[in-house]
C-alpha cells in the first residue's frame, strides 16, 4: 500500500525549495557542465490553496470560459464545492488564471519567477483507495449461506458464531458469488454474528479439534528447529525463553548484526475434512528497521505434505517496535481442509540489521464442529449483531487487506448518524476521532484506510479515505500535491520542472523505484556490453557483474534501492568490481570516489530518469528541469547532494550541475 504522509505545516512531502546551495568543487570536471540562465530579480514562493481559493478558481471568469468551451462547467463547479481537483490536468488548466488575477498576492512577479502551488488532488491516493472509490462489490450473507456454513438446513442460525466464524466462510461465499472477480477487486460483506454458540434441540455441540496449543511456557513440544543460515558466532537462531514463556529469534550476536535464517516448525498434522481451521498466535517485533521490514523478515507459513512453504497473511501485525505482544487475529486455513500440513515461523536477518522476533500462544483449532440432534433451534434464541467486513481478491482467493478497516453499523450509531452512513464533510470531522479510539497506540506516521458508506446527496455507496497519524493526531489525506507555475513573457504557465528528494530509507519510494531503474540501466548498458553472457540476478550468489545478487543494487555507480543511498566509497567499488576489471587501475581512492559519483550523476541516473519519466519533454518558452536530492555514503559518513538536469527532448535529460 502506498502511504502518502502529510507533514504538518507543509505540503512539500518529498519536495524542497532549493536555494543557497554551494557549488561542488569538481563540477567543472563533469562533461556537459553549463551555467544555468540568470533572471533579473526573480524569485520562487510557496503557496497552498485554501478552501476559499477553490471557490475563486471555480468562479473565475477566464476559467468559466475555458470550461464552457470544453463542456466542463459541472466539473469546474465541483472544484469549488469539493475543495480539490479531480486530475492534475484540471489543476494545470485552471490554476494559471487564478494566480494571474490581481487578487493573488504574487500575480505580478517578474518574468522567470515561479509559484509552487500546493493543492489537493483526489487521484493522488493509495491504489487501494482509488480502487474502492471507483467500485466496490457489496454482498449480504443469505440464509442459504448460513445453512451451508452450519452444515444443515435445520440446525443453523441466521448468523455466524464463535464455533462457526465468519472468516471461515466468507472467502468461499465471495468466490462463489463473484467467479469472474479480478485481482485487486474489493468487496464489503454484511453479515450477522452471535457472541455465543447456539445449542440445537438440547444436544451439546461437539468440541472442535485442537491441533496446536503451545504457549511455550516451559517446553516447545510439537515443534522443532531448522537452521538454514546460522549467524556468525552462534549455534542457533531460535531459542526458548521458558522463564518468560516465548520463542525468540535473533541474528544479533556479539553486538553485531548478522545474516541468518531459521525456522520454528510444527509437527505434521491432518486437518479434519470440515475443519475450517483457524491459526492464532501472539508476537512482538523489536529492533527491526520498521514494522514493514519486520513483516517481511518474520513470517508465518504453511506447508502441505510434499509441497513448498506458502506465506500466510497475518491480519494484525505489531505497528511499533517493542516487547508488547500483539494478537495475530484469525488466520483462515479452510483451504487446507483434510490436508496434512505443517506450520512454520521463518525468521531472517541481514548484516545490515537484525531484528528480534518473539512468538507465543500458538493455537490451531477447528473453526467449526460436527453437531448432533435434529430439532431446529429457535432463530431468536441466540441474539446476533450486524457486522461488516472488507475483503480483496488477490487473483486466487479473497483475503482481508492489511492496514484497512470498515465502519461497523454500531460505529455509525456511535457517531450519531441514524442513517448508517456519512455525508458532506463528516468523514474529515469524524474519522480522525474514530481512529484515535480504535487505534490508540498507533505509531507516528502510521497510515490506515477507513472504508465507509457515503451519501453524496443523491445516492449512497462505499468510499475509502486514508488517514495518517502526525504529531499524535490522525490527518485525512486528500492527496496533497505541489506543482510549479512560472511567469514567462508576462503569462503564467504550468512549469513541469520537478524538484524531488529521494528519501534515505530502505525499500522506500520514490528512492526504490529510481534506484531499481539505475540497476536495470547498468545491467543493460554496462554489464551486458562488457559481459554479453551475463544473466539477470535471481536471488542466489553471485549476482551478475556490477549487480548485487539480491537484484536491488549496482556497484558501477553505487546505487542501492535496498539501502536508499549511493555508495561512493572506493573500498566498496573495488571489493565489488568483477574479477579482472581494470577500470580502477592507477586511480587513488579519492579519484575512484569521484568517478563513482560522476558515473551516477552524468551516466546512470540520467538513464534512470529516462526510464521512469519517458514522457518528460521541453516546453516552448520555458526551461524544464529536474532537481533531485539524494544521499551518498562516503568515507566520512552520509552526505546529501543535489543534482540538476535539463530536459532536452522527450525522455532525454542532460546533466547541468551538482551541489552539496
Amino acid at each position: 500500500m502506498k502511504n502518502i504522509i502529510l507533514k504538518s505545516g507543509s505540503l512539500l512531502t518529498g519536495m524542497i525549495l532549493l536555494t543557497g546551495c554551494s557549488e561542488n568543487a569538481w563540477n567543472d570536471k563533469l562533461d556537459g557542465f553549463k551555467e544555468p540562465p540568470v533572471y533579473s530579480k526573480t524569485e520562487t514562493v510557496d503557496y497552498t490553496l485554501t478552501a476559499a481559493d477553490y471557490k475563486k478558481i471555480s468562479s473565475n471568469s477566464t476559467n468559466r470560459s475555458l470550461a464552457a468551451a470544453d463542456g466542463e462547467e459541472e466539473a469546474l463547479a465541483a472544484i469549488g464545492n469539493n475543495g480539490y481537483f479531480s486530475s492534475a490536468a484540471e489543476a494545470r488548466k485552471y490554476i494559471p488564471a487564478f494566480i494571474s488575477n490581481s487578487s493573488f498576492p504574487y500575480f505580478n512577479m517578474n518574468n522567470g519567477s515561479s509559484v509552487k502551488v500546493g493543492y489537493d488532488l483526489i487521484t493522488n491516493q493509495p491504489e487501494e483507495v482509488l480502487a474502492i472509490n471507483k467500485e466496490v462489490k457489496t454482498y449480504t450473507v443469505s440464509e442459504e449461506n448460513y445453512q451451508e456454513a452450519w452444515g444443515s438446513t435445520e440446525d443453523f442460525i441466521k448468523g455466524f458464531a464463535p464455533i462457526t466464524p465468519a472468516a471461515a466462510s466468507i472467502p468461499t461465499i465471495l468466490l462463489n458469488e463473484y467467479p469472474d472477480a479480478a485481482k485487486g477487486d474489493f468487496a464489503v460483506v454484511a453479515y450477522e454474528e452471535a457472541a455465543v454458540n447456539p445449542v440445537f434441540g438440547g444436544s451439546a455441540v461437539e468440541e472442535p479439534t485442537v491441533y496446536i496449543d503451545q504457549p511455550f511456557k516451559d517446553n516447545m513440544d510439537g515443534f522443532y528447529l531448522e537452521d538454514i543460515l546460522l549467524p556468525e558466532g552462534s549455534t542457533y537462531v531460535w531459542s526458548l525463553d521458558s522463564s518468560r514463556g516465548y520463542m525468540k529469534a535473533s541474528g544479533y550476536v556479539n553486538k553485531k548484526d548478522c545474516d541468518s535464517e531459521g525456522w520454528l516448525i510444527s509437527d505434521e498434522f491432518t486437518l479434519n475434512e470440515n475443519a475450517n481451521a483457524v491459526l492464532t498466535f501472539d508476537q512482538a517485533f523489536n529492533y527491526f528497521t520498521d514494522a514493514a521490514t519486520a513483516a517481511k523478515e518474520a513470517t508465518v507459513n504453511i506447508r502441505e505434505k510434499g509441497s513448498d512453504w506458502v506465506n500466510l497473511t497475518v491480519p494484525t501485525l505489531p505497528e511499533t517496535m517493542g516487547w508488547t505482544f500483539v494478537a495475530s487475529g484469525d488466520i483462515d486455513l479452510s483451504a487446507y481442509n483434510g490436508k496434512t500440513v505443517q506450520i512454520g515461523f521463518c525468521y531472517k536477518s541481514t548484516a545490515a540489521k537484525a531484528g528480534t522476533w518473539e512468538v507465543n500462544n500458538v493455537k490451531l483449532a477447528d473453526g467449526g464442529a460436527t453437531r448432533t440432534g435434529s430439532t431446529r433451534a429457535a432463530l431468536a434464541a441466540v441474539p446476533t449483531v450486524g457486522k461488516n467486513a472488507i475483503y480483496t481478491f488477490d487473483g486466487k482467493a479473497w483475503t482481508v487487506p492489511g492496514s484497512m478497516v470498515v465502519l461497523q453499523p454500531a460505529d455509525y450509531t456511535a457517531m450519531g448518524q441514524s442513517y448508517g452512513n456519512l455525508s458532506g464533510t463528516l468523514p474529515e470531522q469524524l474519522l480522525p476521532a474514530y481512529l484515535a479510539n480504535a487505534l490508540p497506540y498507533a505509531a507516528e506516521e502510521a497510515a490506515e484506510i477507513v472504508v465507509y458508506k457515503y451519501y453524496n446527496g443523491s445516492a449512497t455507496s462505499y468510499k475509502a479515505s486514508q488517514l495518517t497519524k502526525l504529531d499524535g493526531k490522525w490527518v485525512m489525506n486528500n492527496g496533497a500535491t505541489v506543482e510549479k507555475f512560472s511567469r514567462m513573457d508576462n503569462v503564467w504557465k504550468f512549469n513541469p520542472s520537478v524538484e524531488l528528494v529521494l528519501p534515505y530509507a530502505r525499500n522506500t519510494d520514490p528512492t526504490y523505484s529510481y534506484f531499481m531503474a539505475v540497476k536495470d540501466w547498468v545491467f543493460t548498458n554496462v554489464t551486458k556490453k562488457l559481459y554479453p553472457n551475463a544473466e539477470p540476478a535471481n536471488g542466489s550468489q553471485p549476482g551478475p557483474p556490477f549487480i548485487d545478487y539480491r537484484n536491488n543494487a549496482e556497484f558501477y555507480s553505487g546505487a542501492s534501492a535496498y539501502y536508499g543511498n549511493v555508495d561512493v566509497r572506493a573500498s566498496t567499488a573495488k571489493n565489488n568490481a568483477p574479477e579482472g576489471y581494470t577500470g580502477y587501475d592507477g586511480l587513488s581512492d579519492e579519484e575512484i570516489s569521484e568517478l563513482i559519483l560522476k558515473r551516477f550523476t552524468t551516466e546512470t541516473f540520467p538513464g534512470a530518469l529516462s526510464m521512469v519519466n519517458p514522457d518528460a519533454e521541453p516546453v516552448a518558452g520555458m526551461e524544464v528541469t529536474y532537481t533531485i536530492t539524494f544521499t551518498a555514503y562516503t568515507t566520512d559518513g552520509t552526505k546529501e547532494y543535489t543534482v540538476e538536469y535539463v530536459v532536452t527532448g522527450k525522455g532525454q535529460f542532460e546533466f547541468r550541475n551538482l551541489s552539496e
